[in-house]
């Protein structure tokens, strides 16, 4: 291996690692560009993502008929969710419908009977709220509507408690909120809010409260929040879990592309020269270009097929066309052997440890160690001045090697 094939393997490199840079930025684009337009267009149709607001009670008494404000005396709120992923070109979206029913407590301190009030705000003002009822000691009361919000009205005897019950059903995409408090920072008392799911994958937004509690459920998990007197502002909440995007997965293994064709072509490298085979510039640059075949196959499947058929196909195409390709180059013997499984590690298997989000750095580390310790156990005793000062003898049993390929 002298020195200017190595220069020519090194720009080589350097020009593949340029086209699959274009690669992933075309293919994040692509993502990018779809989900401006598909993200508004699930919502439109499906529904967006839903914050509920705790409701507002007020009453009038007196003949001015002045309104103050109704305390919270406890608050029970039951949720169901139901999850339904739906994939849109590279993107996968998190939509759910979810069956909310609350029951609220409100007291009237005063001594005389008072006009209560609530005001029930609806996550979205243009969403849909199936089966909406609001319900006092268990008797349906009638409702108005206006600028998103329901609003609904009782008498409230002196000193009595009133039970106020409101629920529907209704579609979100991504994520559910229910805010206890409004305007900052509030006093929450003997609060109970229950999230059942179909789903186990459960996760909370960083800004959102944790559960006091996560139990098993048959098909999914039960989340409950319960407290007795909490002060607090933040929101509780719960992120829908969706399947790995095609379109990230794609930019990401394009991304590091250059670092699995770096350790292939070093494997082919040691592999060659430690068993004096001469292979040229020339067809390095087609080892590459399969290598690319696969990067560029999977890209435009993954929209198309599902994720794993996507890997599949282009996982065989590329193998098979750098190792159909080095078999013609240096025939059957050990090389081909080892340079094919290099491929199969160094491509397919790094590619594939993308598939584990946060695991792929661990598992390409894992790799690099382990390679670079069979390389240094099979090239130990290889005397490398040697091997670098004199012509290489092609393999016993490959067919004779052209003047093309064993001269720069």
């Amino acid at each position: 291996m002298t020195v200017p094939r190595l220069v020519a393997i090194a720009l080589i490199f350097v020009l593949a690692a340029g086209a699959w840079v274009v690669l992933a930025a075309s293919v994040d684009f692509r993502t990018q560009d779809t989900n401006a337009a598909l993200y508004d267009r699930v919502g439109g149709l499906w529904g967006e993502s839903q914050t509920q607001l705790v409701p507002v009670f007020t009453a009038a008494s007196g003949a001015e008929g002045a309104s103050r404000s109704l305390s919270l005396d406890a608050t029970t709120i039951d949720t169901v969710f139901d999850l339904d992923q739906r994939r849109k070109g590279l993107l996968w979206y998190a939509t759910y419908t979810v069956d909310f029913a609350a029951e609220y407590r409100v007291s009237n301190p005063a001594t005389t009977t008072v006009d209560a009030r609530m005001e029930f705000p609806f996550p979205t003002p243009d969403g849909i709220y199936d089966g909406f009822t609001v319900r006092v000691d268990d008797a349906e009361l009638p409702v108005t509507y206006a600028e998103g919000n329901a609003v609904a009205t009782f008498q409230l005897p002196p000193g009595s408690t009133a039970v106020v019950q409101a629920g529907y059903s209704t579609n979100g995409l991504d994520e559910w909120r229910y805010l206890p408090t409004r305007d900052g920072v509030g006093v929450i008392k003997d609060f109970t809010l229950t999230m059942r799911t179909d789903f186990t994958d459960v996760d909370f937004p960083d800004d959102a409260v944790s559960p006091t509690s996560i139990d098993d459920a048959e098909d999914g998990k039960t989340l409950t929040w319960r407290y007795d007197s909490l002060v607090s502002g933040r929101a509780i909440a719960l992120t829908m879990p969706r399947p790995m995007n095609p379109g990230p997965l794609a930019s990401r293994i394009s991304l590091f592309a250059p670092v699995s064709l770096l350790f292939y072509f070093a494997a082919l490298v040691l592999l060659t020269a430690t068993q004096h085979i001469r292979v040229h510039p020339v067809n390095y640059a087609f080892l590459a270009a399969g290598f690319f075949a696969f990067h560029l196959l999977f890209a435009y499947l993954v929209d198309r097929v599902d994720i794993n058929v996507a890997f599949a196909i282009a996982s065989i195409a590329s193998v098979g066309l750098c190792v159909g390709y080095l078999r013609l180059v240096l025939g059957r013997g050990p090389a081909l052997r080892e340079i094919a499984l290099s491929q199969f590690v160094f491509l397919v298997l790094f590619s594939y440890s993308f598939f584990f989000e946060g695991l792929t750095g661990l598992a390409v580390t894992i790799g690099s160690v382990l390679t670079l310790g069979y390389f240094m156990a099979k090239t130990g005793r290889v005397d490398w001045e040697t091997v670098f000062a004199r012509r290489a003898r092609p393999m016993i049993g490959a067919p004779p090697i052209s003047p093309d390929i064993t001269r720069m």
